[in-house]
């Protein structure tokens, strides 16, 4: 399960950066940094699943998770979202960490 948990985040991580090269490829470019939103990326990665998403979301979430993500989660850049949950992702999966009690004694 650990191995999963760091596979996915390493992935996630790694989308994050590729993000955020691509909008500083582009803010070079265009001699003005602007972020993709997490929406934007959802929109182009997932073209048949995520129209369908906002109406899934208004019938079985309450009212104020609703509005927590279509205001906050959805603007919030994609490299700072995989980036984020990237390293949670890694953090969740990292080894425990030996117990300094029962450490044998040489």
């Amino acid at each position: 399960m650990r191995a999963l948990l760091r596979f996915i985040g390493f992935i996630l991580l790694t989308g994050g950066f590729v993000a955020f090269v691509i909008d500083g490829a582009r803010g070079i470019a265009n001699s003005e940094f602007v972020s993709t939103s997490l929406a934007t990326t959802l929109e182009a990665a997932l073209p048949s699943l995520f129209p369908h998403f906002l109406p899934w979301m208004s019938t079985h979430l309450p009212e104020a998770v609703q509005r927590l993500i279509t205001n906050s989660v959805l603007t919030l850049p994609t490299s700072a979202v995989g980036a984020i949950l990237g390293i949670l992702l890694l953090w969740l999966g990292r080894r425990p960490a030996d117990p300094f009690l029962f450490k044998p004694l040489r």
